[in-house]
């Protein structure tokens, strides 16, 4: 993984794709706070949804597909600890993200819990969370 932040790829066995990100930077006297990112674009054809108003209103909420993002970051890193960090952190980040995307229900229950909580918001009339 380089420092200018190019992703690398990964597919899982239930087919959704894991994109991992280096975001970190250096932020004083050469020490770095470093950011990886996993990102992964649930399609909401996963959602398993038959009805096609409810699946057209999830849609309206959510959008398609309905992007998925954690992060793990590390403060303060000096120069000489720069890459053995790094290399932690992506293979910490991948070992909890791969096998979470590789679960048969993520999908289905990922895209069901972003829809409770977006149309939570919503009724609580917060219009700029909407």
């Amino acid at each position: 993984m380089s420092e200018t932040g190019a992703p690398t790829l990964y597919e899982t066995s239930s087919g959704l794709q894991l994109e991992l990100c280096d975001v970190s930077r250096h932020y004083f006297g050469g020490y770095w706070h470093l950011r990886m990112e996993a990102r992964c674009l649930v399609p909401l054809s996963a959602a398993g949804v038959d009805d096609p108003a409810q699946l057209e209103e999830m849609r309206r909420q959510l959008g398609d597909p309905v992007p998925f993002v954690r992060r793990l970051e590390q403060m303060a890193v000096p120069p000489e600890r720069l890459e053995s960090s790094r290399a932690g952190l992506k293979q910490r980040l991948l070992g909890q993200m791969l096998p979470l995307l590789e679960h048969p229900h993520f999908a289905a229950r990922f895209l069901a819990k972003e829809y409770r909580q977006r149309v939570k918001r919503t009724l609580r009339g917060i219009p700029c969370l909407s």
